[in-house]
């Protein structure tokens, strides 16, 4: 996994084969621990909402015990690496299980590409697409990268791909960069958050190390660590 400075600079780069895949991951047993949920799993869409401090969106119930909060940039290919192939897309279903609030402080220090990224972002939580739009972002951003970034017209044509979230409201945001406020707020929350690179996880506010690799690559290792936050 590859780890970004905020400053945009490489500070650091691996290559890291997770010891369990988080698609081929099993229950660990049948005690309907809502935090051991499987790949397989269908679940119903998380609740997505814009926390009062106006920079945190939030996916699951605001009121869970748990917090795991997501520092990134939608421009680091370390943050698509961690979202597609890591423990990403766990920590999503985990949200939708009801077994935690899934946090997300969105960088944009790598460019305009990652500002109308962050823009578009919240224009799709006002939409009740977040989740969908943030995952196909990561699953394009490659593609993007190699096109030049992300543009307005690139990402309304992404949008294309998610029933119900082109419309006149929200094509107004990404093209006239509606939420630019929220997006300045977010790269100032991230910049003063105690983490030197993107992506950066906080369980109940203390920071995973970039360095405790397993924690951003493992569902299983992840899922250990979450449990004994809950139990602590």
């Amino acid at each position: 996994m590859q780890v970004r400075s905020r400053r945009g600079f490489l500070v650091a780069a691996a290559a890291i084969t997770a010891a369990s895949s988080v698609g081929a991951c099993r229950r660990r047993g049948t005690g309907g621990d809502p935090l051991d949920v499987p790949a397989s799993a269908t679940l119903p869409a998380a609740p997505e909402s814009l926390a009062a401090d106006g920079t945190t969106i939030v996916l699951g119930n605001p009121s869970a015990p748990l917090a795991v909060r997501v520092y990134e940039d939608l421009s680091c290919p370390a943050c698509a690496e961690f979202e597609t192939e890591g423990t990403g897309p766990y920590l999503k279903r985990a949200a939708g299980n009801d077994a935690l609030q899934l946090q997300f402080t969105l960088g944009s220090f790598l460019g305009p590409g990652s500002k109308f990224a962050a823009n578009a972002l919240r224009a799709a939580l006002d939409q009740n697409k977040f989740a969908e739009y943030h995952h196909l972002l990561y699953d394009h951003q490659d593609r993007m990268r190699k096109a030049g970034g992300f543009t307005r017209d690139r990402l309304l044509g992404l949008a294309n791909m998610i029933p119900g979230l082109r419309g006149p409201e929200f094509d107004a945001a990404v093209l006239e960069t509606k939420h630019r406020d929220f997006v300045e707020a977010s790269e100032e929350a991230l910049d003063r958050a105690p983490v030197e690179g993107t992506p950066t996880m906080e369980v109940n506010g203390v920071v995973v190390p970039t360095s405790n690799q397993a924690l951003y690559t493992d569902r299983n290792r992840l899922y250990r660590h979450l449990r004994k936050q809950v139990q602590a």
